[in-house]
């Protein structure tokens, strides 16, 4: 078997897995007023025991633009980027002290 052959099978057999033992999926209940059901725990968990990563996160940027025509000036504003995050999205989380979670990501 050549070494190609190797680590695609291992790929096909790494498909879907999670590799860290503390991660786990949950389902997006509510947003942006979060609520997440992480698979088989019987209580969801509230806005207060959840860290999401910045970029899953509405982000406000400052921003300024030079217009050169009709006639040359600057107009300076914000400029909001949304959440990526819906409602029902499949999430991956990581188990925190306290009983709070760490929103990594997305996942399938």
């Amino acid at each position: 078997m050549m070494m190609g052959d190797a680590i695609k099978l291992l790929k096909e057999k790494m498909a879907g897995h999670i590799d860290a033992r503390d991660t786990e999926r949950a389902t997006l209940l509510s947003w942006p007023n979060a609520k997440i059901e992480v698979d088989g725990d019987p209580h969801p968990y509230e806005s207060g025991k959840l860290v999401f990563a910045d970029y899953l996160q509405e982000q406000e940027l400052e921003v300024t633009f030079d217009v050169l025509e009709p006639s040359p000036s600057v107009l300076k504003g914000k400029m909001i980027i949304p959440s990526p995050l819906q409602v029902g999205d499949r999430l991956l989380v990581s188990r925190m002290t306290g009983q709070r979670y760490y929103v990594l990501g997305k996942g399938r």
